[in-house]
């Protein structure tokens, strides 16, 4: 889990991580602050179980937190490793997010480490449309509402209406974010 210099790993993470942490370090001028949780900490099977390395560091301003799957929590080595991270000079906050939902469904903690960083030349490139607002999150959520099956079953994938049923969803979704015609089926 890293964050500009900060690289948060379990000490198993690489074969030779002396090697690979000392060609990272250089590739950052020697400026990479290494927070590295032990074995003895946390077992590796423990740390797979809790998805603590499924977090992400995020930058907020001058400041530095840990989200993590809330996950960490229900188990008693990794949410010890937690407390002992947001004490770090590196780690000023840990905030916990309920993935339930979004691991019953196919995504889960993953879902955590999709993150782009922009710079503010970049960000005013990116179409309004697509920043996630109150409205717009209200807007998605009726989208999914007309348009996800509750069920799906063998036979519907035979099915042209399922074709014409996703381009509808599709093409509606594209005119509501204005990103314009991006599937072959709208050219």
């Amino acid at each position: 889990v890293g964050n500009l210099t900060t690289l948060l790993l379990h000490e198993q993470a690489y074969h030779d991580q002396v090697s690979v942490l000392r060609t990272v370090a250089d590739l950052l001028h020697g400026e990479l602050n290494v927070i590295e949780v032990t074995a003895d900490e946390l077992p590796i099977e423990e740390a797979v179980a809790s998805y603590l390395f499924n977090s992400q560091l995020v930058s907020l301003g001058d400041r530095q937190l840990l989200l993590a799957p809330e996950e960490i929590l229900r188990h008693e080595r990794s949410a010890a490793v937690a407390a002992r991270l947001a004490e770090t000079d590196e780690i000023d906050e840990l905030v916990t997010m309920d993935l339930h939902q979004s691991m019953r469904n196919g995504g889960g903690p993953a879902c955590l480490r999709l993150r782009v960083v922009l710079t503010d030349q970049e960000q005013q490139a990116v179409n309004p449309q697509c920043w996630l607002t109150d409205d717009l999150a209200d807007e998605l959520g009726r989208w999914i509402d007309r348009h996800y099956r509750t069920e799906l079953s063998t036979g519907d994938l035979a099915d042209p209406k399922l074709l014409e049923e996703s381009r509808r969803a599709l093409d509606e979704l594209t005119q509501m974010l204005d990103v314009g015609s991006v599937y072959e089926f709208q050219r």
